[in-house]
């Protein structure tokens, strides 16, 4: 498989699990809203690294590397790294309690989950079109 095969197939997993997020909210699973907001933020974001042909490791959380590897090809996404980067380190430390019910979640923290994987779900998009743009590639 090609990279932007790859890289395709990450993001479509990757709306497919904010879809089952909402899907978890309405449902009042909360910690299954996190779980799969987590997930959304992840595959979105090795989506990304994918299509750029990156072999990241295996871990969770790999905002630091794609923003670092963004910044050293002078693709400008500073206005979200910050941001993108908390949120996507905070779920990955949320997705182990969230996977064996260690963690209580609650309503409030569900939605202010919901909203932060959109919020990288669309940063990812925009950065993706960046790429695509700079190197000239379509998925």
């Amino acid at each position: 498989m090609n990279n932007i095969k790859r890289s395709k197939m990450l993001m479509e997993v990757a709306y497919e699990s904010m879809a089952e997020a909402k899907f978890s909210f309405k449902r009042e699973i909360w910690s299954l809203v996190v779980r799969r907001s987590q997930e959304a933020v992840e595959l979105s974001i090795k989506g990304i690294l994918a299509f750029l042909g990156v072999d990241h490791p295996k871990d969770h959380d790999q905002a630091p590397l794609l923003f670092n590897i963004l910044n050293s090809q002078e693709i400008s996404s500073k206005d979200i790294e910050e941001k993108v980067k908390l949120i996507s380190l905070d779920l990955s430390r949320k997705r182990g309690p969230a996977l064996q019910q260690e963690e209580g979640y609650d309503k409030k923290v569900a939605k202010n989950t919901i909203e932060d994987a959109n919020f990288v779900l669309e940063s990812m998009k925009n950065i993706l079109e960046k790429v695509k743009n700079k190197y000239g590639k379509e998925i």
